[in-house]
């Protein structure tokens, strides 16, 4: 069987080990809190593109359905109590409302992911578990590049070198917590 990757001509999914790896070694290099970020939502990609995929096999999907969740659950999480609590409470109301629109986005998706796991979509897949799928990976897939072209440029220009590396720690802390689990 050709891998769902090289059908979709990418060079492959990182695993959750790798992932891991990596978050180890960003807060080792450095690599600034916006690039992590970015990093993160490359991550998340990989299995949006298998999810969305028609030709993709059922076992594929619900093993990358399963790896975007567990991604989603560390960004997400991490991403929440970090970048959208500065913007929520911004004196600047186009931020204030980037942070809590992308709040409820996120809301969104996690309930979505509980509506998929309480179908069991691990051990069955059909027709509304899949357009389920579709919509949670759209949405996300539509969020994050809405983070990356409005949400990060106000935290750019809002946030100090200082505090976006606090911000930078913050996350990669709680990211090695949430992939934990």
């Amino acid at each position: 069987m050709e891998n769902v990757f090289e059908k979709l001509g990418i060079s492959g999914s990182h695993t959750l080990q790798q992932v891991r790896a990596s978050i180890d070694t960003d807060a080792q290099d450095e690599t600034g809190f916006i690039p992590l970020l970015k990093e993160h939502h490359d991550f998340l990609k990989e299995s949006i593109k298998v999810i969305m995929d028609s030709k993709a096999s059922i076992p594929e999907k619900r093993e990358h359905l399963s790896r975007f969740f567990n991604l989603l659950e560390m960004h997400g999480k991490a991403e929440q109590e970090t970048l959208y609590v500065h913007l929520q409470q911004n004196t600047e109301e186009e931020a204030r409302l980037e942070g809590l629109s992308g709040q409820d986005e996120h809301d969104i998706a996690f309930q979505l992911r509980d509506e998929l796991l309480a179908m069991n979509f691990k051990t069955q897949w059909n027709d509304e578990i899949a357009a389920k799928a579709k919509v949670v990976a759209a949405l996300v897939k539509n969020h994050m590049k809405e983070e990356e072209s409005i949400m990060f440029s106000i935290a750019k220009n809002d946030l100090t070198d200082e505090e976006m590396e606090q911000m930078r720690l913050d996350y990669i802390a709680k990211c090695r917590s949430y992939l934990l689990h």
